[in-house]
């Protein structure tokens, strides 16, 4: 069994259950495998990576620009940010251009607002922290990840040509959404989008 779908490996079933590991066991138990390599970062095989060549390392933290969507719009709205004449776009113009290529939620709210990058950051984490054998609930991992409504999110919505300029001519830094979560001493994942 095949799925591009994020959403199974981020969220809790009905019994408070991973159902990302519900998922695995229930493909065990009918002699196929559950592979779900394109549900998170399209293009590279995080966890296939993980699996067959990190074996024995140990995550403590992640950090990466989890969603793409959001990355494409803000490039729109830098232009070139090296010339003196703006040639950027606005938040709305660049919305509408991704609209247009289709990579957009239809929601777009899920992509702009932070919620698709937190999931694919609680996805990863469920996935490279924890293990079938010691992690099936929700709430009693070995390894706590939080849930959906306390992984911090914030939107690009806001974000105008000025603040980019600004942000730019101060040190050359662009804006970027950008998920992280690090292990704390006690063995918790602390999400932050």
């Amino acid at each position: 069994v095949v799925s591009a779908n994020k959403s199974p490996l981020a969220h809790c079933n009905n019994e408070s259950k991973e159902t990302y590991w519900s998922l695995q066991q229930l493909a065990a138990k009918n002699n196929v495998m559950y592979k779900h390599e394109s549900a998170v970062m399209d293009g590279v095989p995080i966890f296939s990576l993980w699996q067959y060549t990190l074996p024995h390392a140990k995550l403590t933290s992640l950090r990466g620009c989890l969603n793409s969507t959001t990355t494409m719009i803000l490039t729109r709205m830098e232009g070139n940010l090296d010339e003196s004449i703006s040639n950027g776009q606005s938040f709305q113009e660049a919305l509408d251009a991704a609209k247009q290529m289709g990579i957009v939620e239809e929601d777009d709210s899920l992509d702009v607002d932070g919620y698709d990058a937190a999931v694919k950051l609680r996805a990863l984490l469920v996935v490279l922290t924890s293990s079938v054998e010691s992690s099936q609930s929700c709430n009693g991992n070995t390894i706590y990840i939080p849930t959906m409504d306390e992984i911090p999110r914030d939107s690009i919505r806001y974000v105008n040509r000025e603040d980019i300029c600004h942000a730019y001519a101060n040190g050359r830094k662009k804006y970027r959404l950008v998920a992280s979560a690090k292990l704390t001493q006690n063995d918790q994942a602390e999400g932050n989008r």
